[in-house]
Formats: C-alpha cells, sequence, structure tokens
C-alpha cells in the first residue's frame, strides 16, 4: 500500500538516477534525495524524528528566527540562507529563510514562505532539467539566491544615481527618499554579511562532499557574494556622502539668507533709529512748523542707505 505524502512535504525528489525522479510514495529517508519541507506545519518533528534526524539538528531548522550560518556535523552540514523576497506586496530586503540539512546522503529544506529561487529549481526539475545530483542542487540554489540578490542590487544601485543625479527636486524629499534607501540597504547588509561568512564555511568544506567542479562553481558564488556586500557597502558610502552633500547645501543656504537678513539690518538699523527719534510726538520736534520738512527727512534716509550701500560693498560684505 502507498505510503500517503504528509501535508508538510511540499515537494520531494529522488536524484539516484537523472534526469531526478519525483517521490510520489515511500516518504522515508534515503541516500540521494530531496524533500522540502513546509515548517510551520504540525507533525515536522515527529516524522524528522523518525528518519533519524537528532533533535538539536531539528531544533535548529524549525527555530524561528535564524541568520546566515554554516555548520558541520558528523553525518553532513546545516547551511541557512537568506533569499529576496519577490512576493507580491513584500519588500524584497526583507529576506527569507531557507534552512538546508544534508544528513546521512539526503536533503532536507525548510521554508516558511515561498522562496522564488527554490520555486526556479522546482520547475526546472518538472521540466526534467536543472539539477543532476544533490550536489549541484546544493550549488545551483546558492547560484540562485546570489542572482535574485544581484538583481535587487541593481535595482538599488539604479535608484542611488537617480537621487545623485536629481538637482531639481527638493531637499527634503530627495532627503526622504535618501532615507528609505539607507533603511533597505541596511537590511540587505544585515544578512548578506553573515551570508558571505557561511558560503565561504561551505567552500572551504566542500571537499568532503562535493566533487572538484562543483567546489569551483561553490567557490565562484562564494566570490559573488563577496562582491555583492562590497557593492552594498560602497552604496552605503555613496548614502552618507549624498547626505552629508544635502546637509551642506541647506547649511550654505541658511548661512547665505542669514547674511543677506544680518546686511538688511545693518542698512535699516541706523534709518529705523532715526524715525524712531523724530516719531516721539512731544513738543519741541524740529521740522514740525516746517511744510518740507518730512519730504527732507525722507531724502535724508535714502541718503544715509545709499552712503551705507556703498560703504558695505566697499568693505567687500558680498
Amino acid at each position: 500500500m502507498a505510503q500517503p505524502r504528509p501535508e508538510f512535504i511540499i515537494d520531494s525528489w529522488d536524484f539516484s538516477s537523472h534526469p531526478a525522479q519525483p517521490i510520489d510514495q515511500d516518504f522515508n529517508a534515503q541516500p540521494n534525495r530531496w524533500f522540502h519541507i513546509q515548517r510551520d506545519l504540525p507533525g515536522i518533528s515527529e516524522w524528522l524524528l523518525s528518519v533519524g534526524i537528532p533533535e538539536p539538528l531539528i531544533g535548529a531548522v524549525l527555530e524561528e528566527d535564524t541568520r546566515p550560518r554554516f555548520e558541520r556535523n558528523n553525518d553532513g552540514f546545516l547551511l541557512i540562507l537568506r533569499g529576496v523576497n519577490l512576493g507580491e506586496g513584500e519588500r524584497p530586503e526583507d529576506m527569507l529563510s531557507v534552512r538546508i540539512l544534508y544528513y546521512k546522503g539526503a536533503i532536507y529544506s525548510f521554508r516558511k514562505r515561498p522562496l522564488r529561487s527554490v520555486g526556479r529549481l522546482r520547475e526546472q526539475l518538472q521540466q526534467q532539467q536543472g539539477p543532476e545530483s544533490l550536489q549541484d542542487l546544493v550549488v545551483m540554489l546558492v547560484e540562485e539566491l546570489n542572482d535574485r540578490l544581484e538583481e535587487l542590487l541593481d535595482v538599488v544601485e539604479a535608484e542611488m544615481e537617480r537621487l545623485e543625479g536629481d538637482d531639481n527636486g527638493s531637499t527634503a524629499e530627495r532627503q526622504r527618499q535618501l532615507t528609505q534607501l539607507h533603511k533597505r540597504m541596511l537590511r540587505l547588509v544585515r544578512f548578506v554579511r553573515p551570508q558571505m561568512t557561511a558560503i565561504e564555511r561551505l567552500a572551504s568544506d566542500a571537499p568532503k562532499w562535493l566533487d572538484p567542479e562543483n567546489v569551483q562553481w561553490l567557490v565562484n558564488e562564494r566570490d559573488s557574494v563577496q562582491r555583492e556586500l562590497e557593492s552594498l557597502e560602497m552604496l552605503l558610502e555613496q548614502v552618507w556622502m549624498l547626505r552629508e552633500h544635502l546637509q551642506q547645501d541647506v547649511a550654505e543656504k541658511m548661512n547665505r539668507n542669514t547674511y543677506w537678513l544680518s546686511v538688511i539690518a545693518g542698512v535699516f538699523l541706523p534709518i529705523s533709529f532715526l524715525t524712531g527719534v523724530f516719531g516721539i510726538n512731544i513738543g519741541g520736534m524740529p521740522g514740525v512748523e516746517h511744510e518740507h520738512a518730512f519730504w527732507i527727512f525722507c531724502g535724508a534716509l535714502g541718503i544715509i542707505a545709499v552712503v551705507e550701500f556703498l560703504l558695505l560693498r566697499r568693505l567687500r560684505f558680498w
């Protein structure tokens, strides 16, 4: 009697022959098999125990919050990676976790939400293409994760170039967009940096499980992650440079406006003083009985203003 597929097993493939064949029954752990598992459904722990997975490894793959890492054990390794979140309405920089457990010749991968990179591999297998062995599966999954990350970095870099070349937008709006872009990059760096370390450690230990060709492919992917991390760090430096440039522009505008206000106040200070004095409504004010006194006073104020203007100009106040 055929064994029903457990609800938590999303997909399963047997790589004992080429091309790989889907597993429709006998969902027991055997070498050269891949089980892709939905990790938030009941019954997973019991099934993993029944196929011989130690409890500490079960706890590691089912843990809710993880960061990228690589751990070797006597019978294989645990690799936890993050992939770009390409779900509809989601933020790509909120990277999704995929846990890969290689144990006694079989691979178990765990997800909570769909990951496009794993979905592409499953589609290729359904078309009798894609990885030819479990070794290829690990390397191609790392490659898919790197490709999606590189595509996201291209978008971030294009957005950065747009902000740098936007001389017509308001400073406040540019600063707001720059802050949002900065937050996105910080979320990426949070996972990409430990991911590079995890892949680097996997590449160092890879000769124990992978053939020389796949080891070299994995080394290439490690270099790709290193390059992506360096690109992120360079973009973060550009963010700080552009932020300082915008702040300097704001400071220069404030200084220039303050300067001109000071010049105007300096020109009108003696004029205001005279108008205040002659505005006193008490007896004895000169010119009260003179019919042309007002116009004479206005002319005197104008002459004072011109003299002050020429004096400030001569002293190179601007």
